[in-house]
């Protein structure tokens, strides 16, 4: 009887340590690019920037193996798991880990973005904006469109502007570099300086393929580089334009953009998402000072409309 149970023993304790050896051996694999975006919302602008982050860190040559496993499942969690992806604890503690571990400096960026991008607040900004103006020389409502695109962790913003009426495009006029061509009452309009034509392929070009439209695109940096802005009007000569640059105000939400150091009378717009609201609406005030009031004010509501730039939806902000 001794025999035997020395005999279970041992094989019991023969199989537990090759068990713990097999345990020991497992490790996680790595999260592609394609298997996180395929299991979006196709409405989900942040998993596609953390889908983004996992492409990045796909392609960083400076990882180990089980480096990139480990960041690649924690922003496909993130990305699966909503409601988990501002867990500002959670997030600090995990960067921490990758610092400690001496993980690659690059790769923590990846990270450190694309949490960013997702859990910013200036993502309030970001949305297919459509407003509704009348003029009683025309007959139809005049939409204008604001496609805003918002990349947090640069502080990129990327406006996208037409005006229709009808269905049609009337601003800017639909013609490239050098062109020019004829409106309905006879003026001849030109090439919008700010414009650049879209196909929804996420580039923009200087030359029409005959698939998309031409936009007037308007992009700064907030706190950095500005840009040499033309209104959104229809003109033969649009002069030399004026220099913009964006600011953001010390609400951390508010954006002033127009002429900030007062070199050209010190225009601006006041761009803010209007946050009070459900669904969340979107506010343009045009300040020429000294005037304390706006000149005028424009209050858009969000769409769940296609970009034209990248040919892709998102979600409307929500608090």
């Amino acid at each position: 009887m001794t025999l035997r149970i020395l005999a279970v023993t041992f094989i019991f304790s023969f199989f537990l340590l090759f068990s713990c050896e097999d345990e020991d051996d497992t490790t996680i694999e790595i999260v592609f690019y394609e298997t996180t975006l395929n299991q979006l919302d196709e409405l989900d602008k942040g998993g596609r920037w953390l889908a983004n982050g996992i492409k990045e860190t796909n392609e960083l040559e400076s990882l180990e193996e089980e480096q990139e496993a480990m960041i690649t499942n924690y922003l496909n969690d993130l990305a699966l798991n909503p409601e988990t992806r501002c867990d500002d604890a959670a997030n600090e503690s995990f960067i921490n880990d990758l610092t400690t571990e001496d993980y690659p400096q690059e790769a923590i960026k990846i990270v450190e973005n694309a949490i960013i991008r997702v859990c910013s607040s200036l993502n309030y900004h970001e949305a297919y904006w459509t407003t509704e103006v009348n003029d009683p020389n025309v007959s139809f409502p005049i939409q204008i469109i604001n496609d805003m695109h918002i990349d947090a962790a640069t502080k990129r913003v990327s406006v996208y502007a037409q005006q229709v009426i009808n269905g049609q495009v009337t601003i800017p006029a639909q013609v490239g570099p050098g062109e020019c061509t004829t409106t309905m009452t006879g003026e001849t309009v030109c090439y919008h300086p700010n414009a650049v034509y879209l196909n929804g392929s996420g580039e923009e070009f200087l030359e029409a393929d005959g698939t998309g439209a031409w936009w007037v695109k308007h992009s700064w940096v907030l706190g950095g580089e500005g840009y040499q802005n033309w209104e959104l009007l229809l003109e033969e000569d649009y002069g030399e334009g004026l220099w913009v640059e964006g600011i953001l105000l010390e609400d951390d939400i508010t954006m002033q953009v127009g002429d900030i150091d007062g070199s050209d009378g010190g225009f601006y717009n006041l761009r803010k998402p209007l946050l009070e609201n459900t669904p969340i609406t979107y506010s343009v005030d045009r300040y020429s000072p000294p005037a304390t009031t706006p000149d005028f004010v424009l209050e858009w509501e969000c769409t769940t409309e296609t970009s034209a730039f990248d040919g892709l939806a998102r979600n409307c902000p929500q608090q």
